[in-house]
């Protein structure tokens, strides 16, 4: 089970990855650049790709049953905060140290914000399943 679930978390990654990468791809045509090099374009690809994989290995931490929601989502953070940084070094994501913190404090807000979307679905999912036990 764990590695259907493993698959699936990559194939998501993979997808949200490439989601993000038409985004910019689309901003920067917006904003004039009309030419990319395709070796260029395949590192981007290639790297975003396994950054979502990475990210999507990484959610797996909240299928444990032994930790609570709190440290999960501390070392799911830190985690991400450090794939982040790696990668976009590796494929030039920041041109500067400056850069890459004002990138790391706009990815943990996005997080802090996606983390509290997801959680007050599931709260109120498991509010409507306690209410049909009863």
């Amino acid at each position: 089970m764990l590695v259907v679930k493993s698959i699936r978390n990559i194939l998501i990654g993979f997808g949200i990855a490439n989601i993000f990468l038409l985004i910019f791809i689309l901003f920067a045509g917006a904003a004039g650049q009309t030419e990319i090099d395709i070796d260029i374009l395949r590192t981007q690809v290639i790297g975003s790709i396994c950054f979502g994989a990475f990210c999507g290995i990484l959610s797996l931490i909240f299928e444990s049953q032994r930790l609570s929601i709190v440290i999960k989502t501390g070392i799911q953070l830190f985690a991400l905060l450090i794939g982040f940084a790696a990668f976009g070094y590796y494929l030039g994501w920041f041109r500067s140290l400056e850069e890459m913190m004002f990138m790391l404090i706009i990815f943990m807000i996005i997080y802090v914000i996606i983390w509290l979307f997801m959680y007050i679905i599931q709260k109120k999912l498991a509010d409507q399943l306690n209410k049909g036990i009863k």
